[in-house]
């Protein structure tokens, strides 16, 4: 797309992240590597090109279109489905080599009247989230009637899902992925053939949780430099994971710089009062084709000065320039930076918004350039 405001990423960066990953879980640990909603903002073909190139065999999606898309700009690993509400396509999405989860016996049927030739597919079980997933209880059950009534489908992996933000709550998850365990070794049992098992995700990498019977990761947030609070890492004086932010700048630029005397009131309803004369630039960025909100506190980087963003209208943005020299149209405006002189940081942009960084992230798709660099040259080695 063409937009006035322009986001860089560092798949560079994206590389050493994986590189970690794969250090912290081991060679026995399959990567499905998720990229659901836009790869959290990223860009899904962009980040897929990458880690294809790396090595990962695996990715997962929430959406139907997600994963045509990824198929449709030539992404040839797996890709895996999660599963959703609503019926899907499943003759099309299996023609396009699309794996997709199922929930219960039901959506299996549906999968094998649908597609009529031999499908795999993979199970989703609900260990404890309460969202989506067979239950504990009826896994075993539901598996032993795919495979008595269901020939045509085959079990290729099962999976759960199991995010904590707190260290707290690591013994209840540790609990969990225990009977999870217990769960999948009865599956395996029933199969008697090789089955990918996924419990693990960003958080249980970065806290070096183990699941039972598990050989397989599906990191998400932390591929892209999202790792939980430094205060929650440090509790057991552990060091940070070591992520980089994949996501480096969010920039545009500035116009119609004007002047205001001392004294005036501007804006909506004449809201603010000049105390002094007053310079005001204006950036094509608003809250309707950008990540900015109509919110309080916000900033900017100008020349290399930090300064107040006073208000954040549908399409654009006025700025308060008055301290900084040099000011003219066409100034580039950084709005987020991981460069710790700008100030810009995403943990602090999203504080500022009442948002999660991850809300700050998915919010760019579709509302601006992206621009892909290399800054961390070294690749991660590919791995099989």
């Amino acid at each position: 797309m063409q937009s006035d405001i322009t986001a860089v990423f560092d798949l560079g960066a994206l590389r050493h992240n994986l590189k970690l990953i794969r250090q912290a879980v081991g060679n026995d640990q399959d990567i499905i590597a998720c990229v659901k909603a836009n790869a959290y903002g990223h860009g899904a073909e962009a980040v897929a090109r990458c880690l294809e190139s790396q090595g990962v065999r695996w990715l997962s999606v929430a959406t139907v279109a997600d994963a045509m898309t990824l198929r449709q700009v030539g992404t040839k690993v797996r890709i895996l489905l999660f599963p959703g509400v609503g019926e899907r396509p499943n003759k099309l999405l299996a023609d396009a080599g699309i794996t997709v989860s199922i929930q219960s016996y039901q959506e299996a049927e549906y999968l094998a009247r649908d597609v009529g030739a031999v499908t795999p597919f993979f199970l989703k079980i609900d260990s404890g989230l309460g969202r989506l997933g067979a239950s504990l209880a009826d896994a075993v059950q539901i598996v032993q009637r795919i495979k008595s009534r269901l020939p045509s489908l085959k079990l290729e992996g099962i999976f759960t899902h199991l995010p904590f933000f707190d260290p707290k709550d690591i013994p209840w998850v540790r609990a969990r992925l225990h009977e999870f365990g217990t769960c999948a070794a009865s599956i395996r049992e029933i199969l008697n053939s090789p089955l990918v098992i996924q419990a693990i995700a960003s958080g249980g990498i970065v806290f070096g949780l183990e699941a039972p019977e598990a050989n397989a990761v599906n990191p998400g947030q932390l591929l892209f430099g999202l790792e939980p609070p430094a205060s929650a890492i440090n509790h057991d004086g552990a060091s940070s994971f070591g992520s980089k932010p994949v996501l480096s700048e969010v920039r545009t630029f500035m116009g119609a710089v004007r002047e205001i005397p001392a004294d005036t009131r501007f804006g909506f309803g004449g809201t603010f009062m000049t105390h002094r004369r007053t310079r005001l630039a204006v950036i094509p960025a608003g809250f309707s084709n950008s990540f900015l909100l109509p919110r309080n506190g916000q900033i900017a980087n100008v020349l290399g000065r930090v300064v107040p963003i006073v208000a954040v209208s549908l399409e654009h943005a006025v700025l308060d320039i008055t301290d900084v020299e040099g000011v003219r149209d066409g100034c580039p405006v950084i709005l987020l930076s991981q460069d710790p002189t700008h100030g810009l940081a995403l943990e602090k942009v999203a504080r500022v918004q009442n948002r999660s960084p991850v809300e700050v992230l998915v919010s760019l798709t579709g509302k601006c350039n992206c621009r892909y660099v290399e800054s961390y040259a070294t690749p991660a080695p590919a791995s099989s």
